[in-house]
């Protein structure tokens, strides 16, 4: 069994201890819901074509093309709803960050762009991961129900 325990280093001013440990919780819920309302306002244009994606997503290898643009649609739009309430966050955060990480990949790959045409959805991926690694945090539904994945 490995030890899960961080050690934090000292630090300069203990008297901003109480600030950070009352912020980081808030900084927590704001990063979450600012995701999931950015996942959701960018999957909402799927929402209402949910095959609209089939030609691009079929030209990444996904077949059907119809099925995995209806599931982009859907993972996309969902994991930012479910984001924003904090409710099965891991779940959707892992959803989330599959598509980004898709996204990237299409974007500095397929598209060509580089790192440039990624960088977005590398950023965010990088957010839907660590709430994938941490959870909602305390300001989640899952908190309220005790409840996670």
């Amino acid at each position: 069994m490995t030890d899960t325990t961080q050690t934090r280093p000292a630090l300069l001013l203990p008297a901003l201890a109480p600030l950070y440990a009352a912020a980081t919780p808030l900084a927590l819920l704001w990063l979450r819901v600012i995701c999931g309302i950015a996942l959701m306002v960018h999957g909402w244009p799927k929402i209402q074509n949910p095959t609209g994606a089939a030609d691009m997503v079929a030209g990444l290898g996904f077949a059907p093309g119809w099925l995995w643009s209806i599931l982009l649609s859907v993972t996309e739009f969902t994991s930012g709803a479910l984001l924003v309430l904090g409710l099965l966050t891991r779940l959707a955060a892992g959803g989330a960050t599959v598509i980004l990480l898709v996204a990237a990949y299409f974007h500095w790959v397929a598209l060509g762009q580089g790192y440039g045409g990624a960088e977005l959805a590398l950023i965010w991926s990088a957010v839907t991961l660590t709430f994938l690694a941490r959870g909602g945090g305390r300001f989640s539904v899952d908190h309220l129900l005790r409840k996670e994945l």
